[in-house]
């Protein structure tokens, strides 16, 4: 592959990429960026760069190293090139990261499992700090086996294979990252869950494409283990949450313990023991921010929780002296869009400010709307938004999505 044709491919990443922070605070030497990487990945001399390291705490208190957008780039470029081949050789119900396959993919396909007469039980397994847990050399080997199968020429091979080696080798903390958000909440993250505590060679950063895309790379041989030798038919996978189904107990104890044998043998991988479930199917799957039962679902109270105090902190932006402990955003869009318009409540509802809050509603709309969940999408515009209700209007009598009402939009009495 060409240099040119690999600063063409970057260009489209570029555009792929939407109008982000990083990119709009790197636009004026983007074309410097392309040129530059695109060099180093044609001569293969790419080197990941300093990641940035954070705590987020929404869903739970996790540990992210973020790349630069240099970095990124070099990520979403490799991972265009080689997703479409490899992907083919996936099981259909692994639905993590990948497209058209996404949580309520992966929902809807554990109703079907579940509305099986086949199906009576279900047993649910998680992996224990499946990230921080990886090992290094091991993801490289099944790479290598990926990489020979890629319908590219020797060149394009020797090229992709420089940019994930590099990638899958690179120790997330040197050089050392930089700290960004609340440093404290790195420090309450647990040793077996921080890449600053892990062993040699072992652990992929949460927060990376690359990352993603190489769990699901990590996990195929268990996929294909499941599928072809245990021959479970009512298996699905999203990361490392996995479900199988079937009509006998201790059946599926003993295909849980095969599964456990094989996590640690071939991946050097263990199942949580603490979160392990084994129950029937109509009492509901806890599963990917949802209670999944055969014919309906409901949202889990924490996507509530949530949302609740979104809310409670919007009201404040508006009136924080009716609303005084309107937690602000630690990290995140909002955390970062606050920081660079460095806005002190009470605000003026200005249509900048409502459209934000408006993406920040629909967003949940948007979730919420994927259960039953009517009285609650109307129970929420007319008694939890308060204050801020005045700004918006249900988009119709579903209560599927809110819109700003015109008046707001032209401009603030």
């Amino acid at each position: 592959m060409t240099e040119t044709e690999i600063a063409c491919q970057l260009y489209a990443c570029v555009n792929q990429a939407g109008n982000s922070i990083d990119k709009r605070r790197y636009l004026i030497e983007i074309s410097g960026i392309v040129g530059s990487l695109a060099h180093d990945l044609y001569a293969e001399n790419y080197q990941p760069g300093r990641m940035t390291a954070f705590a987020v705490q929404e869903p739970k208190l996790r540990e992210i190293f973020a790349p630069d957008f240099r970095d990124r780039l070099a990520q979403q470029w490799l991972v265009s090139l080689i997703r479409p081949a490899i992907e083919r050789t996936w099981i259909d119900d692994c639905f993590s990261n990948r497209g058209g396959l996404g949580t309520h993919s992966a929902i809807i396909r554990l109703q079907h499992f579940m509305r099986m007469p086949i199906h009576s039980h279900f047993c649910q397994m998680d992996i224990r700090s499946f990230f921080p847990s990886i090992s290094r050399q091991t993801l490289l080997a099944l790479w290598k086996i990926e990489l020979a199968r890629l319908p590219y020429p020797e060149q394009t091979r020797n090229q992709l294979n420089a940019v994930a080696q590099r990638i899958i080798l690179q120790n997330p903390i040197f050089p050392k990252p930089a700290l960004s958000g609340n440093v404290a909440l790195l420090k309450q993250i647990p040793p077996h869950k921080s890449l600053f505590h892990g062993k040699p060679g072992i652990g992929l950063p949460i927060g990376s494409l690359t990352s993603q895309f190489f769990s699901n790379v990590y996990l195929n041989p268990l996929d294909q283990f499941v599928k072809h030798q245990l021959k479970i038919r009512g298996y699905l996978r999203y990361v490392d949450d996995i479900i199988i189904l079937g009509n006998e107990p201790a059946i599926l104890l003993e295909q849980l313990r095969q599964i456990d044998q094989f996590l640690t043998v071939h991946l050097q991988l263990q199942l949580h023991p603490d979160k392990t479930v084994l129950q029937r199917v109509v009492q509901g799957a806890n599963f990917l921010g949802y209670i999944v039962f055969p014919h309906h679902r409901y949202v889990r109270k924490r996507t509530l929780k949530a949302l609740r105090g979104r809310i409670y902190f919007f009201n404040y932006l508006f009136d924080p002296v009716g609303y005084p402990h309107g937690s602000k955003p630690q990290r995140g869009t909002w955390a970062q869009w606050l920081a660079l318009h460095q806005l002190t409540p009470p605000l003026k509802p200005e249509p900048i400010i409502l459209m934000r809050i408006l993406a920040t509603l629909n967003s949940y709309y948007g979730q919420l709307i994927h259960a039953d969940t009517y009285h609650l999408r109307r129970k929420i515009y007319h008694d939890m938004l308060d204050p801020i209700k005045r700004y918006f209007l249900p988009v119709d009598a579903s209560y599927g999505s809110l819109r700003i009402k015109k008046v707001w939009l032209a401009s603030p009495p």
